[in-house]
């Protein structure tokens, strides 16, 4: 199979079982990213945001990857599970607290939808932690199902309070 340009979401708000930062853990995960066939080309800044939907959670701290791989969409979302399992993450309720969350955003502009997989990810444009990090690296970005540009889907966004938390490191 052929280099796919994916964007993956990398995320996390509360610290890790040992005291962790969810930075450092998400920091973590990324370096695990080249043992699936992952390749990270790009980072975003990191960006702290409140919980959607609102809630006493802490605030969320998110950034954006762009990244080539040789796997298959399936494989890519299994393989961010795997590497979110092996941080601390265990599954439970909807938008719980989490020590890391690492979504698959887009799989080369393909549009997949089945029991198993979602793409690109079916929440992604109405989160502005998701799109300002994504329109830092890329303005042109197209939704390739709303066939939206990342500027028009960012003024279409309702006031979600975010902020840069630091600069783009990788």
């Amino acid at each position: 199979m052929k280099n796919q340009k994916i964007i993956i979401g990398v995320g996390g708000n509360i610290k890790s079982e040992d005291g962790t930062h969810p930075i450092k853990v998400a920091t973590e995960a990324i370096s695990y990213f080249k043992d699936y066939s992952i390749k990270v080309t790009d980072q975003s800044s990191w960006y702290e945001s409140e919980p959607i939907p609102k809630s006493e959670q802490p605030n969320f701290f998110n950034c954006i990857l762009f990244a080539n791989t040789i796997l298959n969409e399936l494989d890519v979302l299994k393989s961010l599970h795997e590497i979110e399992h092996k941080l601390g993450r265990r599954r439970g309720v909807i938008n719980e607290a989490r020590v890391i969350d690492l979504d698959l955003i887009d799989y080369s502009n393909k549009i997949l939808r089945n029991k198993d997989i979602v793409v690109p990810h079916p929440r992604a444009h109405q989160r502005r932690f998701v799109m300002e990090p994504l329109a830092e690296l890329d303005k042109n970005w197209v939704h390739p199902i709303l066939k939206k540009n990342i500027n028009k889907i960012l003024i279409d966004l309702d006031n979600q309070n975010i902020k840069v938390f630091n600069e783009k490191k990788i």
